[in-house]
């Protein structure tokens, strides 16, 4: 269990996100529930250690170089993720689009390695926490969980994010046999209008789903039927990352 202290300097770094890559005192205050003073006593000694930067034109905080350099060290030193990279690469350039690496946390799935299309550079906006039950590689991770597991995240609500998703907890539930059933989860437009996506699980060496291997991409070039077409490639890819997991001296 960390001190105080540091648990309010991870709540601070965990604030900023894609969507957000800069904030500032007052929001940081209003959202953690400190004390302006204690935030920028924390901002300090996260600026000295190059964790936070400041912006001078905005006077804002976002994360430093040395947060960075973190960020390259896990991912190197993860099997999974330095396995997972150059194939992201691959299938990116194979597919023409967006094809990114997810993790579950807690209720959201964490994009923790993305490459992103040549066209999501400019057309879209990442977004580097998904629902679960709203995104295809949440429905993968959700579908390979614990019967209890499950049942609780349908339980708690599923909040409505286009007109596309499904809400209904009983439909949502017959939704992950049928895709443990096929190994695959799409998702068109269910998260967001206009981005199409499908999703793979990743096992590891004990046959434990640990990640969901993805390719996204705009309704309109990466539609259903390229998104179908994708699939068998989607499964190679990710029967080579289990097996490279598995002999890690290869």
């Amino acid at each position: 269990m960390p001190s105080r202290t540091v648990a309010k300097a991870i709540s601070i770094l965990q604030q900023f996100s894609v969507e957000e890559p800069q904030l500032g005192v007052s929001e940081l205050s209003r959202r953690l529930g400190l004390t302006r003073s204690t935030v920028h006593r924390l901002l300090a000694s996260l600026r000295e250690g190059g964790l936070i930067e400041q912006n001078p034109s905005t006077h804002k905080y976002r994360l430093g170089r040395t947060a960075v350099d973190l960020g390259y060290n896990a991912i190197y030193s993860d099997p999974l993720l330095v396995t997972a990279l150059p194939y992201l690469y691959f299938l990116s350039d194979q597919v023409g689009e967006t094809a990114y690496l997810g993790e579950r946390r807690g209720d959201e799935v964490a994009t923790v390695l993305h490459v992103l299309s040549h066209s999501a550079r400019e057309q879209m906006h990442w977004y580097d926490r998904l629902p679960l039950h709203a995104s295809s590689s949440g429905k993968i991770l959700l579908a390979h969980a614990e019967e209890s597991d499950l049942s609780a995240v349908l339980e708690q609500g599923l909040s409505g994010h286009t007109e596309h998703t499904v809400t209904d907890p009983a439909v949502l539930h017959e939704d992950m046999a049928r895709i443990r059933e096929q190994g695959f989860a799409a998702c068109f437009e269910e998260y967001k209008l206009g981005v199409n996506a499908i999703a793979v699980p990743i096992a590891d060496q004990e046959g434990k789903v640990v990640a969901a291997l993805t390719v996204l991409g705009p309704a309109y070039t990466f539609t259903r039927d390229k998104a179908m077409a994708s699939l068998e490639r989607l499964k190679a890819v990710s029967r080579e990352i289990t097996l490279k997991l598995a002999s890690p001296s290869d």
